[in-house]
């Protein structure tokens, strides 16, 4: 019975066509929603902007006929201020897809984080169930044991009726487990994109990379809410560029020609030339630079936040990763264990009349508290391994 409670810790399953490891759960998720589709539509959005920005501006043509002569009129307005603001808004797009790509990779890193915590959880309510039934069959045993016992007369019917009633808690404690079992493989079924009535069985070691070596460092820059914030302030930047250049007053080229004039029959065609300069007669843009300067500066101030709080999020997760790693281990090797030896030690001692029913009672609570509190230990850990590989956003 040792060995086999120690298997249901941390073993899947037999395979079988219901089954889904971790890697297959991730791969179905990036396949099957729709998260990651719209992440990578709002890259593309960008780089087409990009495309757009800086473009030169499509010239306006007009055709007019009046009744004084000449009597037709086509004249063509090419405005030139895209040569000033045109590099400024490229680089604002260049920055645009940098945020786009940033937030996309936190989309696929959260996305991944989200199916990782609902597999290990999915995985720990299956191995909490099987560890419930395996205390039910131990209880039961512990009843006929006592049944035994009082049948030939070493025990009271109190001490019976103590045994029974602990197989009947067991039984109702499995039924609790077994509903949290069914909610957290439908809650998986959701994150992989699959059909919540028919979930799949998730199946793997709880204990996986519990024992693998101390996690790397990481820099804050590769945060991608951190790269987010600086392409930001840098699109703020470049357009705060902008509309400091766009004061600068530019023309607007006209051409054109002006035809049927009855005063002149031989004349044919007038041509038209000209200049369009727009006057700074009511405003001269002060206060659109100034107010793209003070986005620029709250953009600016923004990524330094940003640092500050990648910063604390990558001492936080890697606190929660090393102690909840330390607690997992302990529950494992040590608790867990001991707990198993003080239940045989305490079973065989009844099963010889050595002792009464409350040492029994006792131990069988201990090991079922300890194993299930082992069992949260590895799920806790298993989330905290995901908010450190989600902090990198690698969708990995």
């Amino acid at each position: 019975m040792l060995l086999l409670t120690a298997l249901l810790l941390v073993q899947g399953p037999a395979t079988g066509s219901d089954t889904l490891t971790l890697n297959q759960a991730l791969s179905l998720s990036r396949s099957g929603r729709g998260q990651l589709a719209a992440a990578a539509a709002r890259v593309a959005a960008a780089r087409a902007a990009f495309r757009v920005a800086g473009a030169v501006p499509n010239p306006t043509v007009s055709y007019s006929h009046s009744e004084s002569p000449p009597h037709f009129h086509l004249l063509v307005d090419q405005p030139l201020d895209w040569l000033l603001r045109g590099g400024r808004d490229r680089d604002a797009a260049r920055f645009g897809i940098g945020s786009a790509e940033a937030d996309s990779s936190l989309t696929a890193a959260n996305q991944d984080r989200e199916v990782r915590v609902a597999f290990y959880t999915a995985r720990a309510a299956a191995v909490a169930e099987s560890l419930s039934s395996a205390q039910v069959a131990l209880s039961d045993s512990v009843a006929r044991i006592s049944g035994a016992r009082l049948r030939a007369g070493d025990i009271s019917l109190l001490e019976a009726e103590q045994a029974r009633a602990e197989a009947a808690r067991a039984r109702q404690n499995l039924s609790t487990v077994r509903e949290g079992t069914r909610i957290a493989a439908s809650d998986l079924a959701r994150a992989v994109g699959l059909d919540p009535l028919a979930p799949p069985v998730p199946t793997g070691a709880l204990d996986t990379n519990l024992d693998r070596h101390p996690v790397r460092s990481v820099a804050v820059e590769r945060v991608p809410a951190v790269r987010a914030a600086v392409a930001d302030a840098g699109a703020a930047s470049a357009l705060a560029r902008r509309a400091s250049i766009s004061a600068i007053p530019l023309p607007t080229l006209q051409s054109g020609a002006e035809w049927e004039d009855p005063t002149e029959p031989n004349a044919g065609a007038l041509w038209v030339f000209g200049l369009a300069l727009p006057f700074p007669l009511w405003h001269h843009g002060a206060g659109a630079t100034a107010e793209a300067r003070a986005r620029s500066n709250e953009a600016a101030a923004r990524v330094r936040e940003a640092r500050l709080a990648a910063a604390q999020r990558i001492a936080a997760a890697r606190i929660h990763l090393e102690e909840s790693g330390l607690r997992a281990r302990f529950a494992r090797d040590t608790l867990l264990p001991a707990s198993r030896s003080l239940r045989d030690r305490a079973l065989h001692a009844y099963q010889a009349g050595e002792t009464g029913i409350l040492p029994v009672l006792d131990a069988l609570r201990s090991e079922r508290d300890a194993a299930l509190a082992g069992v949260q230990d590895l799920v806790a850990y298993q989330t905290a391994l995901a908010d450190w590989e989600a902090l990198l956003g690698d969708g990995r």
